[in-house]
């Protein structure tokens, strides 16, 4: 049974992001010469963090892709009649009328509409998503439901949001600008998340470690 797009890439990014927290905590237990102890807890917490902001992450790249469409249409000019003949039946009537008596009229053309990348939309995606509001969205969205699974006031809340919240944006940029660009130009929307989970592997085990010491 093929599952909707919706589910199929949510679980498919909730699976990536679980392999992510099971190699973060294998990174910590050895970079402090710790025997690894399995944190069952903190991979739960962070698998409901995934699939909370799946779903989230998917309706908000279909979102991006109706505002800012990859795609237009151009109209485009071709020989109408014209493709039909060869050319040198066609410079045989431009000869023969080069004396203003006849023209290669209009009506012998015909006018496609042709898809192409809009790349000012691609650019306004990606700096929405990446630049702007996607990470402030996605970073808010990471640090308030930790909080809240990991049974913090709201004050406390604040408080890492005061204080993680650019780090963590900033050190998005080193990874996010570039997988965002492939994403949104040349990754179907319904398949974004996993791309974008997929490139995120890495980033997840830094939000993993980050997720540790909240």
């Amino acid at each position: 049974m093929k599952l909707p797009p919706l589910v199929s890439s949510s679980l498919l990014a909730i699976g990536i992001d679980a392999c992510s927290n099971i190699i973060a905590q294998r990174l910590k237990a050895w970079s402090t010469s710790a025997p690894f102890v399995f944190d069952r807890v903190l991979f739960f917490q962070f698998i409901c963090m995934a699939a909370i902001g799946a779903p989230i992450n998917f309706y908000w790249q279909n979102w991006l892709e109706k505002a800012f469409p990859g795609w237009k249409m151009v109209t485009l000019k071709r020989d109408g009649v014209a493709a039909d003949i060869s050319l040198e039946e066609k410079d045989k009537f431009m000869n023969l009328h080069a004396g203003g008596v006849g023209e290669w009229d209009e009506e012998r053309q015909v006018e496609d509409q042709v898809r192409v990348r809009n790349w000012w939309n691609i650019f306004k995606k990606w700096f929405t998503d990446c630049i702007t509001m996607g990470a402030l969205i996605n970073t808010t969205l990471f640090l308030v439901v930790m909080g809240i699974l990991k049974g913090k006031a709201s004050a406390q809340i604040g408080l890492d949001l005061r204080k993680e919240m650019f780090p963590i944006i900033w050190a998005s940029y080193k990874v996010w600008p570039i997988a965002n660009f492939f994403s949104t130009t040349y990754c179907p929307v319904e398949r974004r998340i996993v791309f974008l989970s997929c490139c995120g592997l890495v980033w997840n085990i830094y939000l993993s470690l980050v997720a540790a010491r909240l």
